[in-house]
């Protein structure tokens, strides 16, 4: 393993404190964009169709939010089709394998204006994070014991998490790579082709032991490496544990 981690720009899996990490929430402003109450979503990967993208419509207003409408990405235009969806405040989601393509707020008026739109286009997968392979290590960082809290906080302990099942998913070909993380918290999945793939990651019996993330595996300059980060709630997480990708160093 450590002829593996040697290489620059490989994967790098690690947990850091969440302290500058705060909950927040989408505000919708102006009820959002008017669309027809006949109305299309096109989803594109670099500008190509992208079929399969599911599609969520929920309804924002007091008393709507049980209207809920979904829908898929199909054909060569990458398109999912909504007719006849009621007057009212909405919420749209786009979303592939976990990565999320668009998100935002609606209004569809008794009438029509001339503003009015028949439909809303989104890019899936513009803004992944780079790597050259899928190696790394799987650790959780904990508090250390001892001392007052603000040193347990700044002197950590990395615990390794093993067997995490770790997945990278070709979003158009439907090709999977898997592995395992071993009891050092050490992974590889080997020899995989340059492109975007979404990284699925189960370490733990928990739903928010899992995530989602995008990354693009490509021959990249030396020096960057990738840093997952597993954060615990509390110190203004939004609660649960969740897993995100951050630009680090490379060591």
């Amino acid at each position: 393993m450590k002829a593996l981690l040697s290489c620059a720009a490989i994967l790098f899996l690690v947990a850091i404190p969440a302290s500058t990490v705060a909950c927040s929430t989408v505000a919708c402003l102006d009820r959002g964009v008017e669309l027809r109450r006949n109305f299309t979503v096109r989803v594109t990967h670099e500008g190509k169709a992208l079929p399969g993208v599911i599609v969520q419509i929920t309804g924002n207003s007091e008393g709507e939010s049980h209207r809920s409408f979904s829908g898929i990405t199909r054909g060569s235009n990458g398109t999912a089709h909504f007719a006849n969806i009621l007057p009212g405040d909405y919420w749209i989601q786009a979303d592939l394998l976990g990565i999320s393509a668009g998100y935002e707020c609606f209004h569809i008026n008794p009438t029509a204006s001339r503003n009015a739109k028949k439909g809303r286009s989104y890019e899936w997968g513009d803004e992944p994070l780079g790597a050259r392979e899928a190696v790394g290590r799987l650790v959780d960082s904990q508090p250390g014991k001892g001392g007052n809290p603000l040193e347990s906080l700044l002197h950590r302990v990395d615990v390794p998490i093993p067997q995490a099942r770790l997945e990278l998913r070709q979003p158009v070909i439907g090709t999977v790579y898997t592995t395992v993380s071993d009891a050092n918290g050490h992974f590889a999945f080997g020899r995989v082709r340059d492109g975007i793939y979404v990284l699925h990651v189960e370490a733990g019996a928990a739903p928010g032991d899992s995530t989602d993330l995008l990354l693009r595996l490509s021959d990249i300059p030396n020096g960057r490496t990738l840093l997952l980060s597993r954060r615990e709630a509390g110190g203004g997480s939004c609660g649960g544990t969740s897993l995100t990708l951050e630009e680090a160093r490379h060591q």
